[in-house]
């Protein structure tokens, strides 16, 4: 068959004459990779396309984001995670992030990586196969944060706290990463109260009144966690993204516990076992300033302007009233919160 010229090969594509176009064939970029693999999930109710060559990276985004329904009517996010057919080890460490304007990095290493467009809402990956197969790692090195921050600039601010409810007042349990805030929201969820989110809450920045959007799905321990809780004595931790060993246990599992995906807030507790003196467990008042001071902090930045209403939604919680507690034993700490809602 002879050869199209130039000229043909254009007015073929032109005209959409198939028979005239000559098949690529130089892809070094992988460009044109077919992903047959589709869905639609919602993590934190945002709708977010999954696209992807494998079934693996569709079986991990279910196991992660599953049990969430679409609330919010807004343009999907999309993400697309490639397998290559590498014989390569699967990758066993955490990642290493970086940022510059828009742009976000994932990587492992040549062959487990990703990148972010934080302002087009819209990411990619290449993973081994080895390292699809191993679920847990792919979830939470990979998949989920390629997701997450496309949602936190476009939608969120998330603050480092638990949030649970007790008699229909919303609470959070905040602190910085190790303070006990997934240790006593449990305790808590065992007394009987709802439990909402675990170490990190999320709520709509553009809310005129924060409201928590839960993923009351899990929990997530440090090892240490059988010697508090006897039922979870003997479970090992698996690697996390931003390398904590962490226990991730599925509520669905524990049977009883009363969850809800969404919370007002109607109050704040820092938690400080750091400074407890072995009395009763205390509640200390914080000023608002305080709460400016610990929760803008917790905002992680990058260079867009959605840093800056990331930080003004914060200040949607200068309002509500703020406590540090010190304290020792989780049942203390319980009580003392129970009365203290009783009383408010």
């Amino acid at each position: 068959m002879a050869t199209a010229t130039l000229e043909q090969i254009a007015r073929g594509l032109a005209t959409g004459d198939a028979a005239t176009r000559e098949p690529v064939t130089n892809d070094p970029l992988l460009t044109r990779t077919s992903l047959e693999y589709e869905a639609e999930l919602y993590p934190y109710e945002f709708p977010v396309r999954i696209r992807s060559n494998s079934p693996a990276i569709l079986r991990a985004a279910e196991v992660s984001w599953g049990t969430y329904r679409k609330r919010f009517d807004t343009p999907p996010l999309e993400v697309r995670l490639l397998v290559s057919e590498s014989e390569s080890p699967g990758r066993l460490e955490p990642p290493v992030f970086r940022s510059q304007g828009h742009l976000l990095s994932i990587a492992g290493d040549s062959e487990n990586f990703a990148c972010l467009d934080l302002r087009a809402g819209f990411s990619f990956g290449w993973v081994t196969k080895n390292t699809a197969e191993n679920t847990e790692y792919l979830r939470q090195c990979f998949l989920d944060v390629m997701i997450y921050p496309l949602i936190e600039i476009r939608h969120l601010v998330t603050v480092h706290a638990a949030c649970v409810i007790f008699h229909g007042k919303g609470l959070l349990l905040a602190g910085d990463s190790g303070a006990g805030k997934s240790s006593l929201a449990y305790a808590c969820a065992r007394r009987g109260w709802t439990y909402v989110s675990d170490d990190a809450s999320a709520f709509v920045r553009a809310a005129e009144k924060p409201r928590i959007i839960g993923h009351p799905q899990k929990f997530r321990f440090r090892e240490p966690v059988g010697e508090l809780f006897p039922e979870f004595r003997g479970l090992k931790s698996s690697v996390r993204a931003y390398g904590k060993p962490t226990i991730e246990i599925r509520t669905a599992s524990l049977g009883g516990f009363r969850t809800a995906d969404q919370s007002e807030v109607d109050g704040i507790v820092f938690l400080n076992r750091r400074d407890h003196d072995g009395g009763a467990p205390v509640l200390l008042p914080v000023s608002a300033e305080e709460v400016w001071k610990r929760f803008s902090f917790s905002v992680w930045s990058v260079q867009l302007p959605e840093f800056q209403e990331r930080l003004r939604a914060v200040e949607h919680l200068l309002g509500i009233p703020a406590y540090e507690m010190r304290y020792g034993h989780l049942d203390e700490a319980i009580d003392l919160l129970e009365r203290h809602a009783g009383g408010a």
